[in-house]
């Protein structure tokens, strides 16, 4: 095993325990359906890369979160580890790369978006044209895939968001049982937004 895999591996193994028991629904909420957070956790931990973990996490969340496509941004840190440069982020993943290709920084800092999922750390629900309009300035391609609902889930460590998920989801609403089960499933995939280079390109 490698220094990189090693590094993904021991991330994983050590938030394992506390996100099987953090998984435990409340007596109100939905749980995931069976088996998902394992699911989700061993997507992370047998890839053999960064791509090939998300695109297998995304098939586990998609028993939870039905989803048309799906994207991941990972957001830069600064190089002292101890402030953030809030609104720089990168796309890692795409199940759409004709139109969301991976790479290419951009800076999204000020935006009504940047303040809710980067740096409020809150999971963001846009149901509908005028919700889609406030936080999206690319609408109208997102309705074009056939989203009626966009979902983002930060994904925070230590205190810093490290990425986000978007997901594009053909449903007019999304309960938030649902999103809160979402959530706990980021936690699994934070250990790779920390893959050696995944921040760097």
């Amino acid at each position: 095993m490698n220094r990189r895999h090693f590094t993904l591996s021991a991330a994983t193994g050590l938030l394992a325990p506390s996100l099987t028991a953090s998984a435990q629904p409340a007596a109100s909420a939905v749980p995931e359906p069976a088996g998902v957070m394992d699911m989700a956790m061993a997507s992370i931990r047998n890839a053999d890369s960064v791509q090939a973990a998300l695109r297998a996490w995304a098939l586990a969340v998609d028993k939870a979160l039905p989803h048309l496509q799906m994207t991941a941004l990972v957001s830069k840190i600064a190089p002292d580890g101890k402030s953030q440069a809030i609104g720089d982020v990168r796309r890692i993943f795409s199940t759409i790369p004709s139109a969301y290709p991976v790479g290419g920084w951009k800076h999204l800092s000020g935006s009504d978006w940047s303040r809710h999922v980067l740096e409020r750390q809150q999971v963001l629900v846009a149901s509908g044209n005028e919700a889609l309009a406030k936080y999206f300035p690319d609408h109208e391609l997102l309705r074009s895939f056939g989203t009626k609902t966009l979902v983002n889930i930060p994904v925070v460590v230590c205190r810093k968001t490290v990425g986000a998920f978007a997901f594009l989801c053909a449903q007019e609403a999304v309960g938030q049982d649902v999103t809160a089960a979402i959530d706990r499933l980021a936690s699994v995939a934070a250990p790779v937004f920390l893959f050696p280079g995944v921040a760097d390109a």
